[in-house]
Formats: structure tokens, C-alpha cells, sequence
């Protein structure tokens, strides 16, 4: 076991839902005036350095409208942040949200460091999962409305990447939606770490896994989003967990539901399926049914 002297610092994040942010430092760049032509109105670029990580956030915030939660929105593999922030535009507006969607350029954040969240930790490198809590700090200080509700929301690869944050790295969001991931990390010790906790500190396995099932989490799916094209190289863990993202995500929302009965503990996971849809994110944006999550969110907030 590693000393509390030469412990990772990632194994100190992970310990807490509230560390510290000590090498937290938060700078607003100027807002980019968008051209009208291709952005929509209230679209801006700005910028913020996270654990001395410079990250651009393309962002949207809805005209005359008194804000009722925060959206960080992770992109897909493609990680055309603006891409989703324009997909993002009509769900901002029918309930009120500002937009957020941080870029991850693949060098930056290779599939290890994005995908799974920066886990297994190589190198002692800060994993990617823990800079959701100072994006957070970050996006309540730009707005300037602490007490906004902040929700999580990612598809494809994305959403793998915020599956990461809920197991490992979940910080202060009311809610992390998943949009039709292609793997989950299930909340046991015999998958190793990034698809379970073995190889998770041994000090912390069990409050962690029983924190991940406590979190909200909804599992949004394409009722069409069933083709198989996984590599090889990630067969054998994924085909584990059913034989496309479909199956996969009811799998995952089964096999955690038993996990918390099994451990007595709060099970705060949702799921619904879009119907009509695959492997799509313009369409999940846009679904009345991401748009009813969101609300239900802003809603149970509110009423505590």
C-alpha cells in the first residue's frame, strides 16, 4: 500500500467528493465576438485554466432568460465541442440553461486521458475525471450563480468520459446524464479499473463503489443504437457487458440496481430509451426526453 507521503495526487482527489482545490487557478479570457452568420445569438469562446490546464469553453447562454441550471456538455469522440454547444442551443432555451462545452484536443487527451477518464492513472499524470470539480467552480464564478444546479451531460465517448467522473472523480454536479456510451464502469471489484474497481485503492473500494451508486445518474439510450463496431483491442470487456450500446446500457443500469440492493445503499440511477434513434448526438440533444431529464433535475433541486 502507498504511503500517505508518496500517494498519487489523483488517489487524495478521488478520496473525497470535496478536495481541496489548492492548484486551482481560474482566469477569463475575453469573450470572442461570434459572427452572426455561423453562431447562434449568445454564443461566446472563453477560457480557463484548471490545475494549470488551459481549457477553451465554447459556451451559450440564452438571451433574456433568468438561468436555472449550468449544462457542461462533453463532445463525442470527434470532440467538436462547438458542434455539441450549437446541438445544446435548443434544449439551453426551453429550460433556461447556460451552456458550457470544454474542448479536449485528442493530443492533449488521448483516448485514455478522455474516453476513460485518465484511468489507470500512468505516469502519476493527473487524470482528466478530476478536472470536472474546478470546471465547475469555474462555470458557478463566470455566471456568477452559485446556487445553479450543474448537470453533466456527455454522449459516445463523452459519455465515458463522465461515467469515469461518477466511479472515480464526482465532484459537485446535481446530475451526470449519460448519452449511449459504449462501455460502463460496474460498480464491483473484479473488473479492473477503468471498467470496475480492481486496482482501485484498497482504502476506499467500498465507499467509492457505494458513492457511484448513490450519485444521479440517468442512462439515456437510442432505441436504434445497436451495431457493434468496437476495436479489438476492447472486445472482451464491452461484449461482457452485451452485444451493442443498447443492451449495454440496460445491463449496466440492472447490474448496478442489484449491486445497491445487495449493499443496502441509495440507488439514485434513472434510465429511458429515445425512440427512433441511434447512434445520433444531434438527435439525443434534441429529444424531448434529455429535455424531460434536465427538467426533473432543475426540479428536484429546487424543491430541496
Amino acid at each position: 500500500m502507498t504511503s500517505n507521503a508518496s500517494r498519487p495526487l489523483w488517489r487524495d482527489l478521488a478520496k473525497t467528493r470535496h478536495f481541496t482545490c489548492l492548484a486551482l487557478a481560474i482566469t477569463l479570457s475575453q469573450v470572442f465576438p461570434a459572427r452572426a452568420s455561423e453562431l447562434p445569438t449568445g454564443s461566446s469562446i472563453q477560457k480557463a485554466v484548471l490545475f494549470g490546464q488551459t481549457m477553451e469553453m465554447v459556451a451559450f447562454r440564452p438571451p433574456d432568460c433568468q438561468l436555472r441550471a449550468i449544462l457542461l456538455v462533453m463532445a463525442a469522440k470527434d470532440r467538436d465541442s462547438q458542434s455539441y454547444r450549437d446541438d445544446s442551443v435548443p434544449l439551453a432555451n426551453a429550460v433556461c440553461g447556460v451552456v458550457f462545452s470544454p474542448t479536449f484536443p485528442e493530443k492533449q487527451f488521448p483516448t485514455w486521458q478522455y474516453q476513460r477518464g485518465g484511468f489507470p492513472v500512468r505516469n502519476n499524470e493527473l487524470p482528466t475525471a478530476t478536472l470536472i470539480k474546478p470546471m465547475e467552480q469555474w462555470a458557478w464564478q463566470e455566471t456568477g450563480l452559485p446556487q445553479l444546479p450543474i448537470i453533466l451531460i456527455g454522449h459516445s465517448a463523452g459519455a465515458q468520459f463522465l461515467d469515469r467522473v461518477a466511479a472515480y472523480a464526482s465532484a459537485d454536479e446535481a446530475e451526470i446524464i449519460l448519452m449511449n456510451p459504449a462501455t460502463y464502469v460496474e460498480p464491483e471489484t473484479e473488473s479492473p479499473v477503468p471498467y470496475g474497481f480492481n486496482g482501485w485503492p484498497e482504502n476506499i473500494q467500498q465507499i467509492s463503489i457505494k458513492h457511484y451508486l448513490a450519485e444521479h445518474i440517468t442512462i439515456l439510450l437510442g432505441s436504434d443504437d445497436v451495431e457493434t463496431t468496437l476495436g479489438a483491442g476492447r472486445v472482451a470487456q464491452a461484449m461482457g457487458q452485451g452485444r451493442n450500446r443498447l443492451e449495454r446500457g440496460q445491463w449496466a443500469f440492472a447490474q448496478a440496481r442489484e449491486q445497491a440492493y445487495r449493499l443496502n445503499v441509495p440507488f439514485n440511477w434513472d434510465i429511458d430509451i429515445v425512440p427512433n434513434t441511434g447512434h445520433d448526438g444531434q438527435k439525443m440533444m434534441a429529444s424531448p426526453e434529455l429535455r424531460e431529464a434536465v427538467e426533473r433535475v432543475i426540479s428536484r433541486v429546487s424543491s430541496q
